[in-house]
């Protein structure tokens, strides 16, 4: 079967008319967000005057996905997710349009506004992100979770690689101010969309596990079920207490080894992404020749991620996580190996392993999400969901102050991530085999 062939039958999905709704208000949004993170930090560094300015907006938007990403988790999987994502768009929007209707004129615009607004925004993200992560499932039919991770994978990495492009144009010629009343418009239009969503689709919940293990989560929140029991009837899900608190989420991990080994890997390959955005800039000028250097490399990452996703939408069946542990490790391992051997080696190889790392991780992002989503039980997974979240949220601001931090010692921290990649890789693989032999 060629590529186009398998391309077309995988989206076919998108003649579901909920996921069809759902995924054109994720385009347009995604679209309308790519040139804000660029176009911010310029208009930080404009009101500011000084790099600190950067800094604290980073810091405001990533402290309130900090401290909401818990409460985003939570209200997701207690309330309709659908309405918990139209509020979290509204949220943006008035972060978002405020800080126009500022830089239009209205007050002087101070920096204090600027972080008030990445707050708000950092807060709307902490909501919606969980709340998608455990409506994509209710969406698909069987089987074809999957090929939508992979679709809304796919729009992220074109949004990635053309949002310096766009944010370079906008800011060239309209200015910052209609960089954000697009962002608004893009909002906008998803929010509409989501009201629509809200009107066809009927919320699932306390869906049947789909596995034994995710059986046994359930059992273990039922006063009168055993082991051997069979799962609970969905016409019955007033015998089922349900615990609404965000640890509950974690409650449910420990019964999952190979998804908290998995959830470690994903820490460090982060944490090898956020040290790979300070060191890479600083090994191109002084080993690769300069900042052009850099330029190709990161345009490899963003190619790579693209077609990570292609990769996994075009295959012709699903992938395990099993496979897709021991392959992310390898893609990031090769990649610090070259790195390390950068005085040995030209720089298209060196381009060449990034473009592989950000494929590997790209794609085998796509067969972990759909790992969990299939496997946890529903009411559990926008908790279970906030915390991938929040882990790898994490772990990339740490890789990057790993990089500040240790400049003089960068072959010693690519040969330590490369050994702790390694040393989670081999139990998140054997340990998702386990599990992928009790579920079939």
């Amino acid at each position: 079967m060629s590529t186009t062939v398998r391309l077309k039958d995988k989206t076919a999905i998108l003649r579901e008319r909920r996921f069809a709704t759902f995924f054109a208000g994720n385009v347009v949004s995604k679209l309308g967000d790519a040139a804000v993170p660029v176009a911010f930090a310029l208009a930080a560094y404009q009101v500011s005057g000084s790099a600190s300015g950067i800094t604290w907006v980073l810091l405001s938007l990533w402290g309130a996905r900090f401290f909401m990403i818990a409460t985003g988790g939570r209200l997701a999987d207690r309330y309709d997710r659908i309405k918990v994502m139209i509020g979290a768009d509204v949220l943006r929007i008035v972060a978002q349009g405020a800080l126009a209707l500022l830089f239009a004129g209205l007050l002087p615009v101070q920096s204090w506004h600027l972080c008030l607004s990445a707050a708000l925004y950092g807060v709307g993200t902490a909501l919606y992100n969980p709340a998608q992560i455990g409506l994509t499932p209710e969406l698909v039919p069987d089987g074809r979770l999957q090929d939508a991770n992979g679709l809304l994978s796919l729009v992220a990495d074109v949004a990635f690689l053309l949002g310096p492009v766009f944010a370079g144009v906008l800011m060239g010629t309209v200015g910052f101010t209609w960089v954000l009343w697009i962002d608004v418009a893009s909002f906008a239009v998803n929010l509409v969309l989501l009201l629509r969503l809200a009107r066809i689709h009927t919320p699932a919940r306390r869906r049947p596990p789909t596995s034994p293990a995710a059986h046994e989560v359930a059992a273990a929140h039922e006063p009168t079920a055993t082991g051997d029991e069979q799962p609970a009837d969905e016409s019955q899900p007033a015998s089922e207490p349900e615990d609404t608190r965000f640890r509950a989420g974690f409650a449910v991990m420990a019964r999952y080894p190979w998804f908290g080994f998995g959830m470690a890997l994903w820490f460090v390959v982060s944490l090898g992404i956020g040290l790979t955005a300070v060191a890479g800039p600083v090994i191109a000028v002084e080993s690769l020749g300069g900042t052009s250097a850099w330029s190709v490399l990161a345009t490899c990452l963003a190619v790579g991620s693209l077609l990570g996703s292609l990769t996994v939408i075009s295959a012709t069946k699903q992938h395990p996580w099993r496979a897709a542990a021991a392959v992310v490790t390898l893609g990031a391992v090769l990649q610090f190996t070259a790195l390390t051997m950068r005085d040995h080696l030209p720089t298209a190889v060196i381009g060449a392993s990034f473009a592989l790392c950000a494929l590997t991780t790209a794609a085998c992002g796509i067969v972990w999400d759909t790992a969990y989503q299939s496997e946890i039980p529903e009411r559990y997974l926008s908790r279970v969901g906030s915390v991938d979240n929040f882990v790898n949220a994490v772990g990339v601001p740490a890789g990057m102050l790993l990089g500040g931090l240790f400049t003089d010692h960068y072959d010693v921290l690519f040969l330590g991530i490369s050994l702790l990649l390694a040393l989670l890789g081999i139990p998140a693989a054997r340990l998702a085999g386990r599990q992928r032999k009790a579920t079939s």
